[in-house]
């Protein structure tokens, strides 16, 4: 029986593709650098801001790690201070939130971008409706390893057998089963493909936010 459904934020709840690729554009453009693109961003998100950044400045041809952390920390400094601009949730997911919010469900947003950030995105757009939101940051473990998942539900006296997780790329789904949560979903309009959801063994690709609430429903 499902009583929690973990999400994942970017790609998932959120359509931020736009926003991380301006202020990573820019403070990489400001070393008069290449830049990145649209597409760059897409494929170098979902392993943690540190990833991303190491990504788009290798895509330049910089390698040091102390310019991988100076400009992550600009990085960081500018997306937090202005998230919200070209970021919205995906059609149909605000009802879909409400919707499991009413019936009880515990939700959560389990993230690898910088935990102030995420909970910034949370707070505007989804405002009491998350039970908790874990994003990266110093300690923090990111995904695909499930000790931040499994710590979280714990400390509501859940188990990942009543789990369903949320997400759209293969990170996600390596997290649903590293956790063992009963249902994986992956979702067709984030940033990855519906064949690599495919392949890491999501239980479920959807293409509208309407579906999870009839996938979680039939598991209960």
């Amino acid at each position: 029986m499902i009583k929690c459904v973990l999400f994942d934020l970017d790609g998932t709840l959120l359509s931020t593709l736009s926003t991380i690729t301006y202020h990573l554009d820019s403070v990489i453009s400001e070393r008069s650098l290449g830049g990145v693109t649209l597409e760059d961003t897409r494929q170098f998100i979902g392993n943690g801001a540190r990833k991303l950044v190491t990504r788009a400045l290798a895509k330049n041809g910089v390698y040091d790690d102390a310019t991988v952390s100076m400009v992550l920390e600009e990085y960081n400094r500018a997306y937090d201070a202005d998230p919200l601009p070209h970021t919205a949730p995906y059609d149909g997911i605000c009802e879909l939130v409400d919707e499991l919010y009413s019936r009880g469900f515990v939700l959560g947003v389990v993230t690898n971008k910088p935990h102030p950030t995420a909970q910034k995105l949370i707070d505007s757009f989804f405002p009491g409706r998350f039970a908790f939101v874990r994003g990266g940051g110093d300690g923090i473990i990111l995904k695909p390893d499930p000790t931040e998942s499994l710590r979280l539900i714990a400390s509501f006296g859940i188990d990942a057998s009543e789990c369903a997780f949320v997400g759209d790329t293969d990170v996600d789904i390596f997290t649903a089963k590293n956790m063992g949560a009963s249902l994986s979903v992956g979702v067709a309009w984030g940033f990855r493909s519906r064949e690599e959801l495919i392949a890491a063994g999501a239980d479920a690709v959807v293409e509208r936010a309407s579906e999870i609430l009839g996938l979680i429903s039939e598991a209960v």
